[in-house]
């Protein structure tokens, strides 16, 4: 869990928000399906359930509420400890949840993550009189949580060590004759032998786009004349990072190394522009005019994705304005649309500072070749 001085700049800034969207109490509920995805309940307390969902509520009047089927005695302790004001609540229902809210009179209820808000819980407050209004606040706790603090930052940056860590170790257990399956279980052994408490790990053959999710760790053994993407993503104390690199069984694969460099040129040009401020979609029509004065497409204009308590925080949408700030973490891959190597692409983290894109992920290694 957080200590107490992250956990307060945390909720101060989430009460910032509050007030300014009129909001009573902030609701964000963990389900635990997708840790992947979801992270609102653990930006705002650190706890992560085992075996059953959670609730935090966040009053706007000061209180903190964790709500939770198995608050054992370490989570106390840990919040005695700490001097977290979080007041336990042992058990998790709608009913309960609802049973908080009314008694702090709250009228106005942001949900944080509507995701994993059930309609029982609506329902549920929807008895209470009187019933308050649910209001959205996603983009908000997005928000917040984009801006990374110097605490989360040096999460990601350890996890960047760990993913460049295991990257070193690649090409002794990348061979041909080997599964997919065993060379992925590999990677998540040193990735936990380096300190992650997790991961998501992928192994695919280009093209990867619209493979099935079976091909994560599959059983297929690795071939020749064949090129893949190896993807390394620890998690480490909750937060991501991703370095991603492509392998090649071709033998004198001269093309997709052209392509490669390529690619990993297109990004070293982006950084400088990738500035608090700047607009992310328009640093993607940078990209790929780069890439086109090389004879290269894009699959899409998106340029990845942000990370941190999940690993996708979001995905960036080349469809709309995105302006980035100091302290977001992104993951930055253009991904290459030609025929021949369709879906190849060099995939690390970056953090955007006041004088561009600092890639976090140290690892200088090429495309692997294996033969």
């Amino acid at each position: 869990m957080l200590d107490l001085d992250e956990a307060g700049s945390r909720w101060a800034r989430a009460r910032a928000m509050m007030r300014a969207r009129d909001l009573d109490v902030l609701i964000a509920i963990d389900v635990s399906r997708d840790e992947i995805l979801l992270g609102h309940q653990r930006w705002l307390t650190g706890y992560v359930p085992i075996g059953g969902p959670a609730a935090v509520l966040l009053f706007r009047d000061g209180a903190v509420e964790l709500v939770s089927e198995r608050i054992g005695k370490p989570v106390a302790e840990h919040c005695r400890a700490q001097g977290l004001p979080i007041d336990l609540v042992n058990g998790f229902s709608p009913c309960l949840i609802a049973e908080r809210v009314a008694r702090h009179g709250a009228l106005r209820v942001g949900v944080a993550e509507p995701a994993a808000f059930a309609w029982e819980v609506a329902a549920a407050l929807s008895a209470c009189t009187p019933a308050p209004a649910l209001v959205d606040a996603s983009a908000e706790m997005l928000g917040l949580r984009l801006r990374k603090s110097p605490g989360e930052l040096e999460w990601v940056r350890r996890s960047c060590a760990i993913a460049d860590a295991v990257w070193a170790e690649v090409p002794a257990l990348f061979r041909l004759g080997r599964r997919h399956a065993e060379i992925v279980a590999d990677v998540d052994h040193l990735a936990r032998l380096h300190g992650a408490e997790s991961g998501f790990h992928l192994l695919l053959p280009l093209p990867f786009l619209g493979r099935s999710t079976r091909v994560l760790a599959d059983a297929d053994r690795v071939v020749p004349d064949t090129r893949y993407l190896l993807e390394v993503s620890p998690r480490l104390q909750g937060y991501y990072s991703q370095l991603t690199i492509p392998v090649t069984t071709r033998v004198n694969d001269v093309a997709a190394l052209r392509a490669y460099e390529d690619v990993v040129a297109a990004k070293l040009a982006a950084q400088p522009r990738m500035v608090p401020g700047a607009d992310l979609s328009e640093v993607a029509r940078f990209v790929a005019a780069f890439l086109a004065e090389r004879g290269r497409t894009m699959v899409s204009l998106s340029l990845g994705h942000f990370c941190g308590l999940a690993l996708e925080e979001p995905r960036h949408d080349p469809r709309q304005p995105f302006l980035l700030e100091a302290g977001m973490t992104l993951i930055f891959h253009p991904v290459l649309s030609d025929p021949a190597w369709h879906s190849l692409m060099r995939a690390d983290t970056y953090l955007i500072t006041t004088n561009g894109a600092e890639r976090l992920n140290r690892h200088e290694g090429g495309m692997l070749a294996v033969a």
